[in-house]
């Protein structure tokens, strides 16, 4: 197509586009045309005539759209009105903020160098970088934006929180202590931060932070949701020193008021099921092959040992540990988008096609060049099918464990995010886990032999022969350094911080049994769910 009539043609869809108020469209279009052409007027005109009217409107959609929980929409706006004042700083923190929520670290490192264009050395945007950069595995860009950040009161109590983080992930409980201590001499009154700093401390040896826990907790009203982080925090120490019912108490409270203020609803989950069950109705005729570079995708339900898993298969060669990537959940989301827009609900060969190329971006993005990268986001279990028809190289590992215990170390944790909004109820705990038994039985009905199903007890009690049929299964080469998965340095950020640093032990699968009566009612649950 002639590049005038291209022009022509894309400079009409601009003012359409500026008539209807259709504000993203209106930048995209002016903005293709001087990609191409840097030096053309009407397109730059265009741009600044809408700028004064689309950025504030565009602001306001993307904050309604975030409100909503609708985050792909709120990027879309946010990030136009970004392109098109990046000046205004406000605007791409908010932008930021919406893709840290999405997963989309790498998006946030690019919004942040743009503002820094504007902004330089700004701690707000340092910040953000930083908590990105952490994200992505890149531990010493993260140590070093996130210290460049410190030195504004605004944001430094942030700074230094995300900093114990980064420094828990990598296994400096000091330093993480450190950091927490000095973000809690600033923001004193901070639930977040004492359950942090709560994760790192050993109660039995110290119960300093306790006491000022126990009187914190006292200071906020009853229900109010703010208080949860608290709440779980005091159920560690507690426990640690014995106060079992005390303990269980704050449990209970800290998971009613998330579950209050996160409103889960299980609907939520159960139509992504019917409509993928509906997708991929019959077997998939797709050959696994052994091209490289390949992702490997650990999953299962949180807290069955997918963080141990991706321990052991990244002392493998030429294996990157990724932690949890949302690369698929974003890419399938909009695939599936794009589906329930049409009158005929099917998957086609473009679809698959384009959900490939998504995929292989995305992971490209968080790849430090090595030929195998580990995605263990445990609800990727949602959509291996999706994978396994877009990429033929995957493979994929599947991590079972006892029921109780799964849901006991879900009911105990305090988990960020949305995206595990079921783990604050015992019914819901069991509905959800009624729910992946469903999708698991139907994924291995249609991708068969791409599933290699782990059980965590045999690979904690005969750890060698299961590793190696693990190796097998991923094809990877063995070697007794899987045995050893404690002496990994990579990072990781899930609740499993702490005790991958450990070698493999027994046992754990029995820690429920000491809230045995407290937890008769999440048993009662799980029975009549006919999980146990």
């Amino acid at each position: 197509m002639p590049p005038a009539f291209a022009t022509k043609k894309t400079l009409t869809r601009a003012r359409q586009a500026v008539k209807a108020s259709d504000w993203v469209t209106a930048y995209e279009s002016f903005q293709a045309v001087l990609d191409r052409f840097p030096g053309n007027k009407k397109a730059r005109q265009g741009l600044e005539a809408i700028r004064p009217v689309a950025v504030p409107d565009l602001v306001n959609r993307g904050a309604e759209a975030q409100r909503s929980g609708m985050l792909a929409e709120a990027e879309r706006f946010l990030g136009a009105a970004t392109a098109l004042a990046p000046q205004v700083t406000d605007i791409g923190l908010a932008l930021a903020a919406c893709q840290l929520d999405m997963g989309r670290a790498p998006a946030v490192v690019a919004t942040a160098d743009l503002l820094l264009k504007h902004a330089p050395g700004d701690a707000r945007v340092l910040n953000a970088k930083g908590h990105a950069l952490r994200e992505m595995g890149q531990a010493d860009a993260a140590q070093e934006c996130l210290t460049a950040a410190l030195g504004t009161a605004e944001t430094d109590a942030r700074t230094l929180n995300n900093l114990g983080i980064l420094a828990r992930s990598m296994g400096d409980r000091a330093a993480a202590q450190g950091y927490y201590a000095k973000a809690l001499e600033l923001v004193p009154d901070d639930p977040s931060v004492h359950r942090n700093m709560a994760y790192q401390t050993d109660y039995r040896q110290d119960q300093s932070h306790l006491a000022a826990m126990q009187s914190l907790v006292q200071t906020f009203k009853s229900g109010d949701a703010a208080a949860a982080p608290l709440h779980f925090a005091l159920f560690k120490a507690l426990d640690e020193v014995g106060q079992g019912p005390e303990a269980f108490a704050h449990l209970e409270t800290a998971n009613r008021l998330t579950k209050a203020a996160f409103g889960y609803d299980f609907k939520a989950d159960a139509v992504p099921y019917a409509l993928s069950k509906a997708l991929f109705a019959q077997p998939l005729e797709v050959t696994p092959t052994l091209d490289t570079p390949r992702p490997i995708f650990v999953t299962g339900l949180p807290r069955s040992g997918t963080t141990l898993v991706e321990g052991i298969l990244a002392r493998a060669d030429g294996v990157q540990p990724c932690g949890e990537l949302t690369v698929v959940q974003n890419a399938v989301s909009k695939i599936l988008r794009d589906v329930m827009g049409r009158d005929e609900k099917q998957l086609t060969a473009k679809d698959i096609a384009a959900l490939r190329s998504a995929l292989l971006q995305g992971l490209a993005e968080y790849s430090d060049g090595r030929p195998v990268m580990i995605d263990k986001m445990p609800l990727n279990f949602r959509w291996i099918g999706y994978i396994c028809a877009a990429l033929p190289e995957a493979r994929i590992i599947h991590i079972q464990r006892d029921p109780m215990a799964v849901a006991w170390s879900l009911y105990r944790l305090s988990f960020n995010g949305l995206g595990n909004g079921y783990v604050y109820d015992p019914a819901d705990i069991a509905r959800f886990m009624v729910l992946h038994r469903d999708w698991m039985a139907h994924w291995r009905s249609v991708c068969p032999g791409r599933i290699f199903d782990v059980s965590y007890q045999a690979l904690v009690q005969d750890t060698e022969a299961t590793t190696r049929a693990m190796a097998e299964a991923v094809s990877l080469n063995w070697s007794p350094e899987w045995l050893h998965p404690e002496k990994g340095s990579h990072q990781v950020l899930t609740a499993s911080a702490d005790q991958v640093r450990s070698p493999i032990y027994k046992g754990s699968d029995e820690g429920w049994k000491k809230y045995e009566s407290e937890l008769a009612p999440l048993k009662s649950a799980l029975t009549e769910a006919g999980v146990l």
